[in-house]
């Protein structure tokens, strides 16, 4: 089953605000990409993930859609799975083993929301920018975030920020084990109209339903 914890880093980088080359800073672009999603009422993204096991050199490769509204509203679809959020309850179902968990969704610190995961790692990681690059034909500020402690995860992270946008087409993070985690992102749209019921959940027939309230 997709970690939820992995499923959520794409989103964060969002943003459009235009800044000026000679003003532009790490921080600025953070700063910058919060406040844009603190005020974005919907979000929708068309991603891939994609996963590489270092020591067997297995990979993994998962499409799916990403929609957003709101702090802790949000819908992720894939192949093999759907996450749905309300903001109250976070329903989780499986569809291999037509199981679903159903929790309430936390409110603590540890809590990997889909607007908080990349920018976590502001207060644990130097941010920089390390170049320009080109990705799917745009030109990218590359920015790299270094931990300033050994008391991390993930010991390398890289965002590939358009630079006419700001808007995030890739996100690459290294862990501890070597193990290589790639997003790219297509199609990014803000402020799309959503259907009514996007943030509901109904449960399919004769699933397994596993209730942890």
């Amino acid at each position: 089953m997709l970690g939820i914890a992995r499923v959520w880093v794409f989103p964060v980088l969002l943003m459009n605000s235009m800044l000026m080359a000679q003003d532009l800073s790490p921080r600025r672009i953070i700063r910058n990409v919060e406040n844009k999603l603190a005020s974005s009422e919907t979000v929708r993204v068309e991603f891939e993930e994609s996963y590489a096991w270092k020591l067997t050199g297995e990979e993994q490769s998962i499409r799916g859609v990403l929609i957003l509204e709101g702090r802790d509203r949000f819908r992720v679809v894939t192949e093999d799975q759907l996450i749905v959020s309300d903001g109250e309850t976070l329903w989780t179902y499986s569809k291999p083993s037509h199981r679903v968990l159903i929790d309430n969704l936390s409110t603590t610190e540890n809590t990997l929301l889909p607007r908080q995961i990349l920018f976590q790692y502001t207060e644990e990681y130097q941010a920089r920018i390390i170049g320009e690059e080109m990705f799917m034909e745009k030109p990218c500020y590359v920015l790299g975030f270094t931990p300033e402690t050994g008391d991390v995860f993930f010991t390398e992270i890289k965002a590939w920020v358009d630079k006419k946008e700001f808007i995030p087409l890739k996100v690459l993070q290294i862990d501890l084990n070597e193990n290589e985690t790639v997003y790219v992102l297509h199609d990014v749209e803000i402020g799309v109209e959503l259907e009514k019921g996007t943030f509901t959940f109904t449960i399919p027939e004769d699933a397994e339903v596993i209730d942890m309230r």
